[in-house]
């Protein structure tokens, strides 16, 4: 039987099955910081329209354009700094990738 993770009082969910599903989750714990997580919860859909779908290889190419873009999208969490982490977080996912080929195998080094 497959491990569920514990991510709110409410939820069991799966562990992530590729990259981008870890990307989406880190992501979604980065927004969720400080903010009542019913807030992100009912916003996701938005979020995931506006990164992409969470393809690393996506949000990675982000510009300085694509977040000022973002920063005019009402159905998101419009805090620069977040969508900035997100954007450079995409390029650390790309790095680990490149020399681990994935995000699960860098992971498994530490036991």
């Amino acid at each position: 039987m497959p491990q569920t993770l514990s991510v709110s009082p409410s939820w069991n969910v799966k562990p992530p099955k590729n990259d981008d599903e870890y990307f989406e989750r880190m992501t979604r714990s980065l927004f969720t910081a400080g903010l009542n997580w019913k807030v992100i919860e009912k916003k996701w859909p938005n979020f995931q329209r506006a990164f992409a779908d969470f393809s690393i290889s996506k949000v990675a190419r982000f510009s300085d354009k694509d977040v000022e873009k973002l920063m005019s999208d009402a159905g998101i969490v419009r805090n620069e700094k977040k969508i900035q982490a997100t954007v450079h977080n995409a390029g650390e996912f790309l790095k680990l990738e490149k020399e681990f080929g994935t995000f699960q195998k860098y992971l498994d080094k530490f036991g």
